[in-house]
């Protein structure tokens, strides 16, 4: 019988990027409680971003925070009846799953870090060292707010940087498979005992949308995180019992879960 037989994984991530996690989950023998407490949309055209994604050929290099961004990017160059394969700039890309979505829209990825899956990663590439971008233009494609960090340290290393934000997230309207409510009501007789998560946005949303006495027994669960940053929100909340994953891929996702002591118990 497999560790995670009768187990209870909560999963959190939208909808559509969450099937590939609950089959590995499944196919474990846990059982899956989906819960999206983020939702991915997209944004309207307007003559700023009309006018950056006109004139993608004049950066020097563009940068693909996620799939996510690829995708929504993808979508609004097809309204402006730009093709991807008319993007002669550089592209760099962070994790696996970008550079396939990227590859798979049309994109020809240059720059892919082999070891790591987040900012930090990327800006160890040999490409991205000061004596290689200073004085390059560089746009980085992501969601509206996204995190500073990469931004900042490639204009410390001389580049000038913009943004083009090309969709935004936000906490669902309506809940779907389960509701916060019940959550909150029971979650202990829920049984669940572990939950993913897979960015500090979807960290708060969830802490956020859960009330008592859901919320206390959720502190005292096993949280899954994908980075040491998103560890440190995780304590500051007060959840106790947080393990890290390698990264926010489903595969590494899968197995922090089953390295967890879910399975041992």
């Amino acid at each position: 019988m497999s560790q995670l037989a009768d187990k209870v994984v909560l999963v959190t991530r939208p909808g559509h990027q969450a099937d590939e996690l609950i089959q590995l989950i499944e196919k474990k023998g846990a059982r899956v409680v989906a819960f999206p407490v983020i939702e991915i949309q997209p944004v309207m055209l307007d003559p700023h971003l009309t006018d950056i994604l006109n004139s993608l050929n004049e950066y020097d290099l563009l940068i693909f925070i996620s799939a996510n961004a690829v995708k929504h990017t993808l979508e609004l160059l097809q309204q402006l009846g730009i093709s991807t394969h008319a993007v002669s700039t550089k592209i760099a890309v962070i994790g696996k799953a970008t550079r396939k979505a990227a590859e798979a829209a049309g994109f020809n990825v240059s720059i892919d870090p082999q070891k790591g899956f987040n900012s930090e990663a990327l800006l160890k590439d040999a490409a991205l060292q000061p004596t290689q971008i200073a004085g390059k233009s560089i746009l980085i494609l992501r969601g509206v707010g996204g995190l500073e960090e990469l931004a900042n340290t490639l204009t410390q290393r001389g580049a000038n940087v913009s943004y083009a934000e090309v969709y935004r997230r936000s906490k669902p309207q309506t809940d779907k498979q389960v509701s916060r409510n019940q959550l909150s009501e029971n979650w202990r007789q829920m049984q669940i005992n572990l939950i993913t998560v897979t960015s500090n946005q979807i960290l708060e949303n969830l802490y956020d949308m859960l009330d008592e006495p859901g919320k206390s027994a959720m502190l005292d669960t096993v949280l899954i995180v994908p980075s040491e940053r998103c560890y440190q929100y995780a304590e500051t909340l007060g959840f106790r019992k947080i393990m890290k994953s390698e990264s926010a891929t489903s595969q590494h996702m899968m197995n922090a879960i089953c390295e967890s002591k879910i399975g041992h118990r």
